[in-house]
């Protein structure tokens, strides 16, 4: 019966909400061109832990001069995204000291650092107010930790209340009890941001939000992973000005390179064929917050990037639109039309692809990312 209101009080509430998406700017996709630096990704792995935990952070960026780029690094504790994504809360400020960036002969950048969140987050949060509002949290509070919670149920003492749950609490609790214990958890969450200054002739601030909650800790289905690319390959249909659609044609001949991530893999040019190159993504599932029955599957966001190594600062555009014209951020998706250069001209190719889950972003969900990477030499066909 229990299960029955859960449920039936979780699909009133999606009635209630409409989901706003914030949207992006376009985004530079050509490295080399200019002199300046690009970062292009902040992972943080997992993107989402518990209080107390200890996760792995890393930048990514193109750079023509390390030696003349200042890179500090700060922590928001305090950050609210707002009513529908407005009024955005920031404080509670902590720097973070992080060994030096290393740079490759390119000029890709890489920085890593440990970082453990700090044990206080739920406390320090005005994410979750300090008595609950949200009707899904009281009611889980209110059923599964009882008058200890207060009435309505204090923060604190939800807080007290799952950092104390271990694996064999779950383990005991009933199938009912434990899932109701992975929502409450899942939903007791906040996020904070990472903000890395980048100084140049420029200042740069790139963000990067982490989700602050129990779920994974306590085994729960909805803890979130670092988006899952299994592969990377290059479709060459031999045919002139070809589309998405003949990727899907199996009439249409083709030849297909499965890309490795280490050395110069070789492409063969011919003026007949059209190439396109993508990434495959393997989506996590996951359940709805409005009804834990609900089994969903993640969806993806992807942006591309580009360096010409063998002539860095070309103009030649290597990502195109269905019509053969160049493209911006926004145009490019899985699948992307390529455009070779001559002979011997080498690309590194990087793909970013963030997963998504929409119906998290209210309770401080953050996609999770990955980068990956590629470096094509293409060659004259042999006779």
């Amino acid at each position: 019966m229990k299960k029955l209101i859960l449920l039936a009080l979780l699909s009133s509430l999606l009635l209630g909400i409409t989901a706003c998406s914030e949207g992006f700017p376009d985004e530079e996709m050509h490295f080399g061109t200019e002199n300046k630096t690009r970062p292009y990704a902040v992972i943080i792995d997992p993107p989402e832990a518990a209080p107390g935990d200890t996760v792995l952070v890393t930048l990514y960026a193109q750079t023509p001069d390390l030696q003349q780029l200042d890179i500090s690094w700060r922590v928001a504790l305090d950050y609210d995204i707002g009513l529908y994504d407005e009024d955005k809360t920031e404080g509670r400020f902590l720097d973070i000291d992080v060994p030096p960036a290393v740079v490759d002969e390119d000029g890709f950048l890489t920085q890593v650092f440990s970082w453990v969140v700090p044990d206080s987050v739920h406390q320090i949060t005005s994410a979750i107010p300090t008595v609950l509002t949200d009707p899904a949290m009281i009611y889980l509070a209110e059923e599964l930790i009882g008058p200890e919670a207060g009435s309505p149920p204090a923060k604190l003492a939800v807080d007290a209340w799952l950092k104390a749950l271990t694996a064999q609490d779950m383990e005991e609790m009933s199938p009912i009890q434990r899932t109701g214990t992975w929502a409450l958890a899942d939903i007791f969450s906040c996020q904070i941001r990472f903000r890395v200054a980048m100084w140049d002739e420029l200042h740069l601030d790139v963000t990067r939000n982490l989700t602050v909650r129990h779920t994974g800790r306590l085994g729960g289905p909805n803890m979130n992973h670092n988006a899952d690319v299994d592969e990377f390959k290059l479709t060459a249909l031999h045919k002139i000005d070809a589309t998405k659609d003949d990727l899907e044609d199996p009439q249409v001949a083709r030849t297909e390179f499965d890309l490795l991530p280490s050395g110069e893999n070789e492409i063969p040019l011919d003026a007949n064929w059209t190439y396109y190159i993508s990434t495959g993504f393997h989506p996590q599932q996951y359940t709805s917050p409005f009804d834990p029955s609900l089994v969903l599957q993640e969806q993806a966001e992807y942006r591309w990037y580009f360096y010409r190594k063998d002539a860095p600062a070309s103009g030649h555009q290597f990502y195109q639109t269905e019509d053969g014209e160049e493209a911006e951020m926004w145009n490019l998706e899985e699948e992307v039309r390529i455009n070779p250069a001559s002979s011997g001209s080498v690309f590194r190719v990087v793909s970013v692809l963030r997963d998504e889950r929409g119906e998290w972003k209210m309770y401080h969900a953050v996609p999770g990312t990955e980068v990956t990477e590629r470096t094509l030499r293409f060659v004259d066909q042999t006779p």
